[in-house]
């Protein structure tokens, strides 16, 4: 996880963090339209997207501002392996405080490799070696979630766990008492929102759409939402292409 983060140019910036560019980047799916959304949402007064700003209005967060947002941002877990890479870390201000939230935008793709179910992702290391690793990193990962019910986390995808947990890690680090998670979804199928209500359940709270529906971890509060949104028309993709340079009369 790098220190330094270097304010977008607008889209193309988004798009040149992601693990694939050529691959990830295409209209309709959730690393382009979240980035359009966002990059959109940047200009008003909030900076948040209206109906996440909605969503934080009704959990009793009031007016809320976005004061940095880091696109594509790297949170480290325990362990060897890749970082949990959100699609949007964000510092906002509400009338509760501080918050970290932590974004996972989707669309038609699933919670990693086929809602692959951590239960699944434990049993399935390569070598004797790896599986005691995978072990430390859930672990890392269960800390920050709120303790599981009867059911436990084996069933709910793996990706969807570090996702959230990665709102905790990051208030934990800027010494927040509020975290949230939010999925971001464009037109996603009932299957990735199922994967969605199996965290819910696991956790202990409502999976209603819409809505931040609260729990807690230690001494941080912990909101989780999913929150449908419209793929971006081509007004609103007309407004973030930077429009052809014009020659100056001497060149």
């Amino acid at each position: 996880m790098s220190r330094f983060n270097i304010e977008t140019r607008g889209i193309d910036s988004w798009r040149e963090r992601l693990a694939d560019p050529v691959t990830q980047w295409v209209r309709g799916y959730s690393a382009f339209e979240a980035a359009v959304s966002w990059e959109l949402a940047a200009k008003s007064a909030s900076g948040l997207p209206t109906s996440i700003s909605a969503v934080l209005a009704r959990a009793g967060y009031g007016e809320s501002h976005l004061l940095l947002g880091v696109a594509e941002h790297n949170v480290s877990l325990e362990g060897q392996g890749h970082d949990s890479q959100c699609d949007l870390w964000a510092l906002l201000q509400t009338s509760n405080g501080m918050v970290s939230l932590s974004v996972e935008a989707k669309a038609n793709e699933p919670f990693g490799e086929g809602h692959q179910s951590l239960q699944t992702w434990l049993d399935s290391g390569k070598s004797l070696n790896s599986k005691p690793n995978r072990l430390k990193r859930w672990q890392h990962v269960q800390r920050m979630l709120p303790i599981s019910g009867v059911a436990g986390y084996g069933e709910v995808a793996f990706q969807l766990l570090h996702r959230c947990a990665t709102a905790v890690i990051e208030a934990e680090r800027f010494n927040l008492k509020h975290a949230i998670f939010i999925v971001q979804a464009f037109k996603s199928p009932s299957t990735s929102y199922n994967e969605f209500v199996k965290l819910c359940t696991a956790i202990g709270i409502d999976s209603g759409k819409g809505h931040l529906h609260m729990t807690n971890v230690g001494n941080i509060s912990l909101g989780v939402a999913w929150v449908d949104f419209p793929i971006a028309t081509d007004n609103q993709l007309s407004r973030l292409i930077p429009k052809g340079r014009k020659k100056k009369p001497s060149e």
